[in-house]
């Protein structure tokens, strides 16, 4: 702030001449308080360092190319807030689906979903962290939404839906990634994703259901809704001129994976 010439580089202020070093300050007044200990700070900590003759420049050691970005500084962030606590994943929108989904797979990733584990880890008391839906075990967010005997079985049924093994999903990071080993092209890897993705949305909010509303879990039934949601928010959100077909989608919906432009694209 008190520098008169915003633009000075640092070689303009600490100069090095015949293996010695002085400062050039250019102050509008003389720093003063705590400003003082600062630049006192300063000189210690920069009295051995050598400047080369070349320009200066700014470099960002957040990112291997030098180059200062806000994702970069988040990844930080997140890393120093949740103690690694975050799930590692490459995380981008998947545009088939509205916002409040995205926003839901978000928290999932940050695991800031109210489920049981994450309230007790606050301090809230609660009466039980066992899953609501089978009582055997902690009530994690990978526990509700993939390993619950229940969830698993609607897994299951979705899994058998589109022609794939169960092993597919074992965890949350393949819940939420695109591992598509059976797509051949972008809007199928897409598709399949968004279908996981409401899978993991219905299954939170008939947890939900069953816990303040005492709803009985009902693997078919979830399956129908997930059927039924995930074409009405994917269809909305394709091609008018490539429309996904109803009873295509609920017969075999990885039809829809493989390599067939003229069948369905992205509007």
């Amino acid at each position: 702030m008190l520098e008169t010439h915003k633009d000075a580089s640092i070689a303009d202020r600490i100069i090095h001449c015949n293996g010695s070093s002085f400062e050039n300050w250019c102050w509008s007044r003389p720093p003063t308080g705590r400003a003082t200990n600062d630049l006192i700070e300063l000189n210690n900590i920069i009295s051995s360092i050598t400047l080369s003759d070349r320009q200066d420049s700014w470099k960002c050691n957040l990112d291997p190319s030098g180059i200062f970005t806000t994702k970069s500084l988040a990844l930080l962030i997140n890393s120093l807030k949740l103690g690694g606590n975050a799930l590692n994943l490459s995380f981008s929108r998947n545009k088939l689906l509205p916002q409040k989904v995205y926003i839901f797979i978000w928290r999932t990733i940050q695991k800031k979903i109210p489920v049981r584990f994450e309230i007790d880890k606050r301090g809230i008391d609660l009466d039980s962290t066992l899953c609501p839906l089978c009582e055997l075990d902690i009530e994690t967010t990978e526990h509700i939404l993939i390993s619950c005997p229940k969830t698993a079985l609607t897994w299951k049924l979705v899994l058998d839906w589109w022609a794939q093994d169960v092993s597919l999903i074992s965890n949350l990071n393949d819940a939420i990634i695109v591992n598509q080993p059976f797509a051949t092209n972008i809007f199928g890897s897409s598709l399949w994703q968004a279908t996981k993705w409401v899978a993991c949305y219905i299954i939170w909010k008939h947890r939900n259901l069953n816990v303040f509303s005492k709803k009985t879990w009902s693997p078919g039934s979830i399956l129908s809704e997930i059927q039924t949601q995930s074409y009405s928010w994917i269809s909305k959100r394709t091609s008018k001129k490539k429309l996904i077909e109803w009873h295509q989608w609920l017969i075999n919906p990885s039809f829809f994976v493989a390599d067939s432009p003229q069948r369905v694209g992205i509007g």
